[in-house]
């Protein structure tokens, strides 16, 4: 009997553990599949947002389960009726941070006019142009990746800018170039571990956006090419546009060079920059850096007003005093010395300017103070062969075929004349 009572006063107690472990399974398997079924609705979200132009097979990984994304989209492109300055923007995010979210993806197309491009152009201006898109892109496109760190972990982004001939509508004021930007979250720790892949996938997601305006906008831009090898970033090599620029033919220092600039023609403008650190041969200051810049038309006006508002377009400074031996004396600093040669051809994109700097060698600055200046005294000798340089330079540059004035059909060139860009 003493069996049966404690039998008893045990079962309440079985039955309730029981009761509580059904209740605990229970719990973990709904978690679980309530989890699954947010994932689930994440991962839908991804395909069909931002007008199904996401990489959704690529960015499974970043989707989690805990929590909703949020998406954030607008344009005149996805709501006709609506007045925005963007054809498309979308965002979609996962996950709160302190001050961001854990992962984000953005892509934006927008249509400038040509005061934003303009604008663009003179931010970028005195910023070596990479050509480091990893596809081939076609005559009037330009495009570049790049890589930054986040709080937490990495993203890549890629951009694009598409002359559209045919124009675009959105805006009020006319547009004829398209600015494609796209944002994606990377695994890596840090931008500097961002893999190439990473790098092609924004380049393909920005392209795949910029086919898809320019499919439904009609604007006569032909289609990018998705399914090209990726090609490597420039390097020490120039540049198809930019393989005229050879510093042993010029008879610049000999050293290794390395080149920067345009990867694709655009008939608006065109740069080419190369450089050395080493110095070396022939005697009498050897170049050790050169820069050349193009601009036609409605850009070629902007870029000669802004030299013109710092004093250094042609005819607004007179040469350096001469001393009796025929050297001169200038000072140099951080910044060092240029001599600038400007021209003037008609072009297929209208009338255009073309820059070429040189920059000779040069100790700037005193090593203990960067900023500090020092009067330098330059040899006749030296002063007329960095003028014959640029000449070298300014003719090779109008004569290759490849080049941005080739390209452009330029003619009836005049040489405006020579700006001495250093301190005095």
């Amino acid at each position: 009997m003493r069996w049966i009572r404690g039998r008893r006063a045990w079962f309440p107690y079985a039955l309730a553990g029981g009761v509580l472990a059904l209740v605990v399974a229970g719990s973990a398997g709904w978690f679980l599949a309530d989890r699954a079924q947010q994932r689930t609705d994440n991962l839908r979200r991804l395909d069909r947002a931002c007008a199904g132009l996401l990489p959704g097979e690529r960015l499974r990984g970043f989707v989690p389960g805990d929590g909703a994304g949020v998406l954030e989209e607008y344009g005149t492109m996805l709501d006709p009726g609506q007045e925005s300055r963007a054809l498309l923007n979308c965002t979609l995010s996962w996950g709160s941070g302190r001050w961001e979210p854990a992962h984000r993806v953005r892509i934006r197309a927008e249509a400038q006019i040509a005061a934003q491009v303009e604008e663009a152009e003179a931010a970028e201006k005195g910023i070596p142009r990479v050509s480091d898109f990893p596809l081939p892109l076609p005559p009037g496109v330009t495009g570049s990746t790049r890589s930054d760190d986040r709080v937490r972990g990495s993203e890549v982004s890629a951009s694009l800018r598409v002359e559209c001939p045919g124009g675009l509508r959105g805006r009020k004021a006319p547009s004829r170039t398209l600015q494609v930007s796209v944002e994606l979250p990377s695994k890596a720790d840090s931008e500097y571990d961002v893999p190439a892949t990473d790098h092609l996938l924004a380049a393909r997601t920005a392209v795949a956006t910029a086919n898809w305006v320019t499919e439904r906008q009609k604007c006569g831009a032909e289609p990018i090419r998705t399914d090209a090898s990726p090609r490597p970033a420039a390097g020490p090599t120039p540049t198809e546009l930019c393989a005229w620029l050879d510093p042993e033919e010029l008879e610049f220092a000999r050293d290794t060079w390395e080149f920067s600039g345009d990867g694709a023609y655009n008939r608006r403008a065109g740069f080419c920059s190369g450089h050395t650190t080493g110095y070396g041969g022939p005697p009498g200051r050897p170049v050790v850096e050169v820069t050349a810049e193009s601009w036609s038309g409605e850009f070629a006006r902007g870029a000669y007003e802004r030299y013109t508002d710092v004093g250094t377009a042609p005819g607004q400074r007179a040469p350096s005093p001469v001393r009796p031996d025929g050297s001169v004396v200038i000072r140099t600093s951080a910044f060092p010395p240029k001599l600038a040669l400007w021209a003037k051809s008609e072009c297929e994109g209208g009338t255009a300017y073309h820059r070429i700097a040189v920059t000779p060698e040069f100790d700037s600055g005193s090593g203990a103070d960067e900023e500090e200046e020092k009067k330098v005294v330059v040899e006749g000798a030296d002063l007329k062969r960095l003028s014959a340089d640029a000449r070298a330079t300014l003719d090779r540059y109008l004569a290759t075929a490849d080049s941005w004035p080739g390209r452009a059909n330029c003619r009836a060139t005049t040489v405006l004349g020579e700006v001495e860009e250093w301190p005095r």
